[in-house]
């Protein structure tokens, strides 16, 4: 495979030629790069008259990316960047000879992820996905208190899952559940999710009367929404 740096219509592109039967365009997150893969035998002309009938839409994609500041699909990889607490880590991949369980240098803010040799990447996003629940689970306890005394509610029991919604609450047996994913946010993200729930036990839907009992309970909830779901 032959790769080369190319510029048509001032669009960058990262070109590479392979032994396939057509041009294939990626534009990859997070920075927009554009990736051609082109067959050998196709011809710098033709390239570029492939990427002119596409500028608007590699443009338009480009933008979309940036805008909503798209990230790249994770891959569980020595070297990532991983969110605890709403701070970044470094995920490092060793050996289960060498460690037996996921281990957390907080000083250094490194992620210690023991794996096998050829371990698959949803292995190791499922082994990454314990940590955040055993992080939740241990921050959990003294929140729930906290938020109990605020809004005068105690659920039955409070269990954690990975889950699409960052919590819900069954009003029937007053059981709330949480996103093992909130360990990923800052803390003040698990609080604002909790007092939500718990507001659940007194009113189940979305309406004036939630949202006033969420102003009295959680002043900034509007804000740290927006912190929750960047």
């Amino acid at each position: 495979m032959n790769t080369e740096k190319i510029l048509i219509e001032n669009i960058e592109i990262t070109l590479k030629r392979k032994n396939i039967k057509n041009i294939y365009l990626r534009v990859l997150p997070p920075s927009g790069e554009v990736v051609i893969s082109a067959p050998l035998f196709v011809s710098d002309d033709d390239i570029a008259n492939f990427v002119k009938f596409r500028k608007d839409w590699i443009e338009k994609k480009q933008q979309l990316i940036l805008n909503n500041k798209i990230q790249a699909p994770l891959k569980y990889k020595s070297g990532e960047r991983h969110l605890l607490w709403g701070k970044e880590y470094t995920l490092q991949l060793v050996s289960r000879n060498e460690l037996k369980k996921i281990a957390v240098d907080y000083e250094n803010s490194i992620i210690y992820l023991p794996i096998e040799k050829r371990s698959k990447k949803e292995t190791r996003e499922k082994r990454l996905n314990e940590l955040y629940r055993q992080e939740l689970k241990n921050a959990i306890p003294p929140v729930l208190e906290k938020c109990t005394k605020i809004v005068g509610k105690r659920p039955s029991e409070v269990k954690v899952r990975n889950m699409k919604n960052w919590g819900n609450c069954r009003y029937q047996d007053k059981r709330i559940t949480l996103n093992l994913k909130l360990a990923k946010k800052n803390p003040i993200c698990l609080e604002y999710v909790m007092i939500h729930e718990l507001c659940h036990l007194i009113e189940f839907n979305h309406g004036k009367k939630f949202k006033k009992l969420m102003d009295e309970f959680c002043p900034n909830w509007k804000k740290i929404k927006k912190i929750l779901n960047e």
